[in-house]
């Protein structure tokens, strides 16, 4: 059993995460301003510490203790995390940091990998992320302080279904699925298993320790690929309309947006280093509409 606290989980990623870590054994502290009402009922031994990144002294009241591992979801730019690197880094024994794609500079060769440069442009979400991850590099290189750095695309699964809820939805409604030129790009979209998989093969593990990991599924398909894939699981043909402009049609219903470039990621560094295996999309994809059908009210906001 290892104390473990998540920074952020209200939602998505941090929801899977904890119920992981809870299933295992784990002591959990959950750290977030609660703000919105989480989709599943907290396990009644999580401890909820109520607290506003953007006020750095409501950190005591997280690290007034000390922890094995701390999942950061919510680090968003330096101001977030330095405060936690100056007065509580000997608070943790492995800090594990989510960052995101967007913090390469954009677009991105393809495939891209971990070593195409970053973006520092402040205030925008990827050259903040990118920041972040200097003074946490620094910091490794300074002190040996355990850290890893997670960039994980196109995330999707049960609370929250990315594309492939609002398609589904259009499926089984019979409604039509409109798509534009730049539906021909591709990506590699990643099951939230297998993310929470990938923190947990790199959690209190040295090989992690002073890297980021790009992380994605497998199966490399474009916007009209993944809508058939779904059509495919529904048994059913997708009614796919293709128009030159999204504003070419009065109160189109587009859903999420397409992709404007492609953005596929080369993950070759987990695998070879921490072992990590990935799903495949279509099982992936199986099992959230198995979800969904559990859960018809996600469905309702697609109407």
């Amino acid at each position: 059993m290892k104390k473990i606290a998540i920074l952020g989980g209200s939602h998505f990623i941090g929801v899977h995460l904890l119920l992981t870590l809870h299933q295992q054994g784990h002591q959990l502290t959950l750290f977030n301003r609660n703000l919105r009402t989480p989709p599943v009922h907290y396990p009644k031994d999580i401890e909820l510490i109520r607290g506003d990144r953007d006020q750095p002294e409501n950190l005591k009241k997280l690290f007034f203790k000390e922890f094995d591992v701390v999942f950061d979801l919510s680090g968003y730019t330096p101001k977030h995390v330095k405060p936690i690197i100056d007065n509580y880094q000997s608070k943790i024994g492995h800090y594990i940091f989510c960052s995101t794609p967007m913090a390469y500079k954009i677009p991105t060769p393809t495939p891209y990998n971990e070593k195409v440069p970053l973006t520092y442009e402040e205030k925008t979400y990827g050259g903040d992320k990118a920041l972040v991850e200097e003074l946490l590099f620094n910091q490794y290189k300074n002190s040996s302080w355990p850290i890893t750095i997670f960039r994980p695309q196109g995330v999707f699964g049960p609370y929250d279904t990315w594309h492939a809820g609002f398609i589904y939805y259009r499926i089984i409604h019979s409604l039509p699925i409109f798509v534009f030129e730049e539906s021909k790009f591709r990506i590699n979209p990643l099951f939230v298993d297998d993310l929470v998989k990938a923190f947990l093969l790199a959690m209190d593990n040295s090989k992690s320790y002073g890297s980021a990991y790009g992380v994605a599924g497998d199966d490399v398909v474009s916007n009209l690929e993944f809508i058939e894939l779904c059509g495919k699981i529904l048994s059913y043909q997708p009614l796919m309309k293709i128009v030159d402009h999204p504003y070419s049609i009065k109160n189109l219903q587009t859903g999420y947006s397409w992709l404007e470039y492609s953005t596929v990621a080369d993950c070759s560094k987990i695998k070879s280093e921490l072992g990590m295996k990935f799903s495949s999309l279509e099982i992936a994809l199986k099992k959230t509409f198995s979800w969904l059908k559990d859960n018809p009210n996600h469905m309702e906001r697609y109407t």
